[in-house]
């Protein structure tokens, strides 16, 4: 879960509790009821919102957890990614080790071949001589 998730999570618990005050108050603002009635609405709504209050912290906790286990699976992949990448990486340093000997050995045969054409001119010229 990301961290926007989170915190967007939060928000919105943190809202509906407001909301949920914020429509008591104006109920209570706007009833016709007595002093006793209120005191007991109001008493009602207190009892409300402790018991919701009660559930926040295994609402967080299950958050968090879930927040976790998709951080380890983030981790995991990495980690997995970071693994192929370095054997990539090898395969690649291998691929370039065998073109350079590759590449090395035609340089060397070239040389060894130049040096052959050089002395059978040589020995041409000197016959002509």
């Amino acid at each position: 879960m990301s961290k926007d998730h989170c915190d967007n999570s939060s928000t919105a618990v943190l809202a509906f509790l407001a909301g949920t005050v914020v429509g008591a108050a104006i109920a209570l603002l706007t009833a016709p009821k007595t002093g006793q009635e209120t005191r007991e609405m109001l008493a009602d709504y207190g009892a409300e919102l402790k018991e919701r209050a009660k559930t926040l912290p295994d609402d967080f906790q299950e958050y968090k957890e879930t927040a976790i286990e998709r951080s380890k699976e983030m981790i995991a992949k990495g980690k997995e990614l970071i693994s192929r990448g370095t054997d990539l990486a090898a395969q690649g340093k291998d691929f370039l080790d065998e073109k350079k000997r590759t590449l090395s050995e035609a340089i060397e045969a070239g040389k060894v071949a130049m040096q052959e054409e050089r002395e059978a001119l040589a020995h041409k010229l000197e016959e002509k001589d």
